[in-house]
């Protein structure tokens, strides 16, 4: 049921005349309708509409001039002006080009950002949307920390929802439509990885992904669509997943990494490529061969995700899936903004298309 219905009539009232002021519909200085147009409209008593005029006179929105009418006073509430953005990881890996994107957009509309870290950890990322709800955000736009684990926290991102404000999901994607999504479709991601390398004739591919991220788990059922395609079976062997966050427990993430690449190389046979969940482990798997005597591309090939800094500035370009980053933030600022000007809280689904960025990380073999 919609939530409006379980709203008093006279804040029915308050909310239909503070959505005319928001679509300009009544301009500072102007005469609102009168109390019986309004009872009339909304089907309800003239007390019913003096209860909602007189919480607008309170909050200054309106003002009386006796025997003439009540006018709008030119200052609208607003709410806050102020948006929370919590990533899961706020250093320079790709958070501050979709920061740029959001900033360069809410800013211009005179919005304010509040920034949250919540290092992929969901007690954290829970306290920090509770402080924000505190400082009366209008709206929320967020990286979902650990999105593939049934107790994340999608019971507060319901709560926000309920309370009539925006929220943006970025990088993940869950079945309630109630929320407005920008995603990658990580799916054509995986399979546009590991369909490259299969066309450069490699058949023994490994992959690593983060089990914790949706993105992760979507990004390896492209990995098996483009095997199964291709005729090549699965070899569980090649076939790794990590649940350390590189954001929580930054050590502990570098030993699975480290271990992983271990269990390959002594895999018989050892897999020819890696596929990796994203730049950061790419670059991990990279640092460990070479510590191992291996070549990238000569003795094993590699291919990362996010087509982030980190494969652009390394010693050898690493071939990647984009990530489109500022545009992602962009579209996002857009869609809550939207909701917050219009008072339409409609949800939205945007997917930008995955594109490989080739570089000399993978080895064409005869």
């Amino acid at each position: 049921m919609d939530q409006e219905s379980y709203l008093p009539k006279y804040l029915k009232i308050k909310k239909d005349i503070k959505k005319l002021i928001k679509k300009h519909k009544i301009k500072p200085g102007e005469k609102i309708p009168s109390e019986y147009e309004l009872a009339k409209k909304h089907d309800v008593s003239r007390h019913t509409v003096r209860k909602a005029l007189d919480l607008l006179l309170q909050e200054g929105l309106l003002y009386k001039e006796q025997g003439i009418g009540t006018f709008y006073g030119g200052k609208p509430d607003n709410g806050s002006k102020m948006v929370g953005f919590v990533s899961i990881s706020v250093h320079d890996y790709i958070f501050s080009d979709i920061l740029t994107g959001i900033d360069d957009i809410l800013h211009e509309a005179g919005y304010q950002l509040l920034l949250g870290n919540s290092k992929d950890n969901i007690a954290r990322e829970a306290e920090i949307i509770n402080n924000m709800l505190e400082r009366d955000i209008d709206g929320l736009i967020i990286e979902p920390a650990k999105s593939s684990y049934e107790d994340n926290n999608t019971d507060i991102f319901y709560k926000i929802r309920e309370k009539n404000r925006p929220i943006i999901i970025l990088d993940s994607s869950f079945s309630n439509d109630s929320f407005s999504y920008v995603v990658v479709d990580d799916v054509k991601g995986g399979e546009a990885a590991t369909s490259y390398l299969i066309a450069n004739g490699h058949k023994r591919i490994a992959i690593i992904y983060k089990d914790s991220h949706l993105p992760g788990r979507q990004r390896f059922l492209g990995y098996k669509r483009a095997m199964k395609d291709a005729g090549i079976p699965l070899v569980s062997g090649y076939i790794k997943s990590y649940h350390f966050s590189e954001l929580e427990t930054p050590d502990k993430f570098s030993d699975a990494i480290n271990k992983i690449v271990d269990s390959l190389l002594s895999y018989e046979p050892s897999p020819t490529a890696i596929f990796c969940f994203n730049d950061q482990v790419a670059v991990e798997v990279k640092e460990h061969l070479n510590l191992t005597g291996k070549s990238i591309p000569d003795d094993i090939s590699l291919i990362g995700y996010d087509d982030s800094k980190l494969v652009k500035l390394n010693n050898i370009g690493i071939t990647s899936i984009s990530h489109p980053k500022k545009l992602a933030g962009e579209k996002a600022a857009e869609i809550i903004l939207k909701n917050l000007q219009e008072d339409d809280i409609s949800s939205e689904k945007i997917i930008f298309e995955p594109e490989l960025v080739k570089r000399n990380s993978v080895k064409k073999l005869n």
